[in-house]
Order: structure tokens, then sequence, then C-alpha cells
């Protein structure tokens, strides 16, 4: 049996990772699976997929997931030419930090709190496997995840510290020399353990200077605004476009020493349009793939799957309020066979 190690934020798995079990994943019903459950059904007969996909992750600790499973692997005696990598980028603003224990025992602890109440704070992400490297979530410690920048209100708050942090340093430049630093890291620990089957690819367009200061995937971007979020990303498929800029930019020097040894176009995978798009993630090819006539399994014909069983009257609804979601189970599964499964590095 051949192994997958895969991970991403809400866009390759519904929960956290780890909090109880390391195979939770896949016991989602199969309205909710991501592009990760249908590429472990596609493949299921040839090779065993390892979701460490966790909500609001930050691409720091999707990189150092990735480094875990696939180094409890090679501890196993898994032959590096039978695993492979994919890693699913997450938005580019997105940060985390690292919370040891000796900052909690004595207070309110969060690994108190799931033993006694079976609870996992928000915005936390512990991927140490249980009954392994740990007995139980939060024994060694968490990552904090600052995911949309909301309030969390967790046992150990630092929102006042996150909120600072996201005024006063966080810049697109900041975020790229961090993750590109993590890209390296990730690549030159592969590249030294002999695993050569590696693939991105992105949760939306984070390369775009357009799309990234003058106006993101929808809902209004290229349609004037007395038009509904309905119709703008459901009846007119409408994103940023993003065709102009060729060539992937970086002018900050510092961002640019780790750019210029990163090879993006082997490792990448971008949705591209003619004359539409350049750089996009699984969003922008959600919308621009997303029509009502896809069959599968009865499943729900919607765009995201926070979309399911509504009415088209209560998808309109939603949309106006909420117009971001996650890739719907029928759309995964067509981005699994149109794109996924075209990579070469699952042979």
């Amino acid at each position: 049996m051949k192994h997958i190690v895969v991970s991403g934020c809400s866009f390759t798995n519904n929960y956290r990772i780890n909090i109880r079990d390391e195979k939770d994943w896949k016991t989602e019903p199969i309205e909710d699976w991501t592009w990760a459950h249908w590429l472990q059904d596609s493949l299921k007969e040839t090779h065993e997929l390892h979701n460490y996909g966790t909500i609001t992750n930050d691409n720091k600790t999707i990189a150092r997931s990735i480094i875990y499973k696939v180094s409890d692997l090679l501890k196993q005696g898994v032959d590096p030419n039978d695993i492979s990598v994919v890693a699913q980028w997450t938005s580019l603003t997105r940060n985390s930090f690292f919370i040891s224990p000796d900052k909690y025992q004595d207070h309110n602890n969060p690994f108190t709190r799931h033993t006694k109440y079976n609870e996992s704070p928000p915005h936390t992400c512990d991927y140490l496997i249980n009954n392994k490297d740990k007995v139980s979530a939060y024994e060694h410690g968490y990552f904090h995840l600052t995911g949309g920048y909301n309030q969390t209100n967790n046992p150990i708050n630092i929102d006042s510290l996150i909120f600072e942090w996201a005024k006063d340093i966080m810049s697109y430049n900041e975020r790229y020399f961090e993750w590109f630093e993590y890209i390296l890291l990730l690549l030159n620990f592969l590249e030294v353990n002999g695993i050569t089957k590696i693939k991105f690819f992105n949760m939306s367009n984070n390369f775009s200077k357009n799309y990234l200061n003058e106006g993101k995937t929808p809902p209004f971007f290229n349609t004037p605004s007395n038009k509904t979020v309905y119709q703008c990303i459901i009846e007119e498929k409408n994103i940023c476009n993003t065709w102009e800029q060729k060539d992937l930019e970086f002018d900050n020097g510092y961002v640019k020493t780790y750019a210029d040894k990163i090879n993006f176009n082997k490792y990448f995978w971008f949705f591209e349009e003619n004359f539409v798009s350049l750089y996009g993630g699984i969003i922008e090819w959600s919308i621009r793939n997303f029509n009502t006539e896809l069959e599968k399994d009865n499943l729900p014909k919607v765009l995201w799957r926070e979309l399911n069983y509504m009415s088209i009257d209560k998808q309109k609804e939603h949309l106006q309020k909420y117009w971001y979601g996650h890739t719907s189970s029928i759309l995964a599964n067509k981005f699994v066979n149109d794109v996924v499964l075209k990579w070469d590095i699952f042979n």
C-alpha cells in the first residue's frame, strides 16, 4: 500500500485533526466530503491517504503537519518512493502561535477541558497522534490559529496580541517571507528524505496584485453592485480577472531571495482560464466550474457545501449574507477527477 500525506485548511478537512482519532475525518457524511475524501475514495485500492488538514490552519502549520506525518511514515519503514505529498495552502494572511503547556497548566487548561467535556477550543491545532505521541489533546501544547481574525475567547486568550500584530506588523511581504521560508523548509525536508512526488495548490489566489490589492473574488468585482451575489457567482460565474499579470512578481528583496529558490511551475497547480484567471486556487476553480447539470450519487447540486439542501431562494438569502463558502462535495469530486488525478505523483 502506498501513502498520500495531505494537509490544508477547511477546504481539506472539516474539523481539527487528531483531537480524538487520526481517522475521524473518514467518518464525514458524503455530502460534506472534501477533495481529500474523494481522492482517497478514487485510490483506495492502492493508497492510504493521511489527512492532516484542520479548519483555520495557516501555511506554517500546514507545512509542519506534513513534515510530522511524513516523519511518522518513515519511522514505520515506509519506502520514500511510496509517499506522495499534497499541500493545499490557505489564505496568505493567516498565522499561528505555538502555546506551550506551561502557559496554561495553572489556568483553565484546554487539555483538561477536552478530557472532561470532550471540547476543543476554536482556532487551535494539535496534530500529534493520540495514544502515540500524546495521551490526549493539548498535552504537549497546541497552535493558536488566527483564522479570520475573529474573537475566540479561548482558555488562553491571545486575541489582543493577535489583533495588535495584524495591525502593526502584518503585511503581504511579511506573510510571503514567512510562507516561502516554510515552503523551502518542507521541500528541503522532502528532498533530503528522498520524497519527490509533491504537488501544491492554493485555497484562492495568493499572488495576483489586483486580486490582493483591488478586489477579491467576488461578489462584485466585475459585476454591477445592483446584482445579487447569486447572480454574480452562480449565474455569471464572476471572479476577479487576473489575466493581465502574466508573471509572479515579488519586489521586496527579502521575499525575492526565497521566491527565486522555489520552482513554482514544477510544484504548484494554478487555476488558469484564458483571458480570465492566472494563479487561481480552488475557490476560483469552483465558481467557474459549477453547474447544476452535475450528477454524482444524488449529492446536492450546490456551489458551496454550506448550501447543502437549501432551496434556490434560501441559497440566495444565504449568499447575500455570506458569499464565501467551501467547495461542495459534488464539485470536490469533479476537482479530483478533472485536476488532481492528472498529477503524476500517484504512480
